[in-house]
């Protein structure tokens, strides 16, 4: 995809995600600007988690989503946080990152793990769930169904 039309893309899907709009779901925006999205979700009963978006080449590819502690360094075993909040949030190692990540349609490590070959981008990017705000909020909402 082209560059240009990336950014754009990305704009256009970011634009609403103010400090207002964070601050009334409990999240904390630390970059919104092409091609990061860096989010972090609190509450007063869960353990913080952060999620970095790289969206280059979005939405020819999906994004790449790092799974951070809360000062943004990588995060590691014992994983995940709050329990096992659900299947999204896997203790890895991913081939590629030698990490924990994100193992759900829309996110890139999802798509280029061996397990999930057949499971094309292409085949889930147009859906109105796999927008950046969609995609965040599936990750948000499997955050907050972890118990401590």
């Amino acid at each position: 995809m082209h560059e240009l039309a990336s950014r754009e893309l990305f704009e256009a899907q970011t634009v609403g995600f103010t400090p207002e709009f964070a601050a009334r779901r409990g999240w904390v925006l630390h970059a919104v600007e092409y091609p990061v999205l860096d989010v972090s979700f609190t509450s007063p009963s869960r353990t913080p988690l952060r999620v970095r978006f790289r969206c280059d080449d979005w939405n020819g590819k999906p994004p790449s989503i790092e799974v951070l502690r809360e000062d943004g360094t990588p995060h590691a075993s014992p994983w995940p946080p709050n329990g096992n909040p659900s299947g999204v949030f896997h203790q890895g190692p991913h081939p590629t990152t030698d990490r924990p990540f994100i193992c759900m349609r829309g996110s890139r490590e999802y798509h280029s793990h061996s397990s999930h070959a057949g499971d094309l981008w292409d085949n889930h990017r147009s859906h109105p769930d796999n927008t950046l705000g969609g995609l965040l909020h599936q990750i948000w909402r499997a955050w907050l169904k972890g118990s401590d």
